[in-house]
């Protein structure tokens, strides 16, 4: 497929501020094992400012800029155009510390009783991608997804407690369930065409995760928020790591004494 992502993000306060320093993670990933090609990106940022790059330690595309002199609104938009193929991330070259990373526990993925207890009933006879898929489908029919039940904030073990969530929510419950079972799983932030909800909107980023199935077959997409289960070509891929914090689209920090209004719309469309 040859979709065209527009994502816009826009920050307001009620007073001037200062000293913004912001880091952006929208260009889709192109790279060793990715089926999926960025034919075109750009960057746009008001109040203009130089815009710089840099690859983060999980291979990540990271743009950043500051704005130094006084302003009460930010806007950002990424615009690109992505031809996505399978969502297996296939044999990328890998390090075993990054293995290990992936089989830790992190910021929003915790090995509490109630998660380990949630996947040790899963059987592991047919190997690391059924065990993944079967959990991963545990997650869809039992969680319910609910927006504002959680926040950015929450962790697995939150989200273990309410029985519901929305999409990065249903990634961290698998990553720690993954792991748990000694399975290495990685968070992905992207973009799911015709279906960031599952009433099939496209409205906000998506999350899911990648499992390591072994050198044969390398990173596996599994979505925990929808029922098709394996991610295919309808999902274009930004970035990867431990979990969220590693991969928000926008992060930044700014000086001043303001109320921050934060806006978000992001809009999926096909070329093909």
């Amino acid at each position: 497929m040859i979709l065209k992502v527009e994502h816009r993000t826009i920050f307001e306060y009620d007073a001037p501020i200062y000293e913004t320093a912001t880091e952006v993670r929208l260009h889709p990933h192109t790279g060793q094992g990715s089926t999926q090609r960025c034919t075109s990106f750009t960057l746009q940022v008001d109040p203009p400012a130089p815009i710089f790059e840099y690859t983060d330690f999980y291979g990540n595309r990271v743009h950043h800029f500051n704005l130094l002199r006084s302003h009460r609104r930010v806007a950002i938009l990424g615009t690109s155009v992505v031809e996505t193929g399978t969502a297996r991330s296939g044999r990328e070259e890998h390090e075993e510390i990054l293995l290990l990373d992936f089989l830790a526990e992190s910021r929003f993925a915790h090995f509490d009783p109630a998660v380990r207890e949630f996947a040790a009933g899963i059987p592991s006879a047919d190997g690391p991608e059924a065990q993944a898929e079967a959990l991963c489908r545990k997650i869809n029919d039992t969680f319910t997804y609910e927006p504002g039940a959680t926040d950015v904030h929450s962790t697995s073990s939150v989200v273990m407690a309410l029985g519901r969530g929305v999409c990065q929510d249903f990634a961290h419950v698998m990553l720690a369930g993954c792991r748990s079972l000694g399975l290495p799983a990685r968070y992905v932030s992207g973009y799911l065409f015709g279906g960031s909800t599952p009433e099939g909107h496209d409205e906000a980023s998506h999350a899911w995760c990648e499992v390591w199935c072994g050198t044969e077959k390398g990173w596996v997409g599994m979505d925990p928020t929808h029922s098709t289960i394996m991610a295919d070509e309808r999902y274009i891929r930004i970035g990867s790591g431990r979990d969220y914090g590693d991969v928000p689209p926008v992060r930044g920090t700014w000086k001043g004494s303001a109320t921050e209004t934060l806006g978000v719309s992001v809009r999926v469309s096909s070329l093909s």
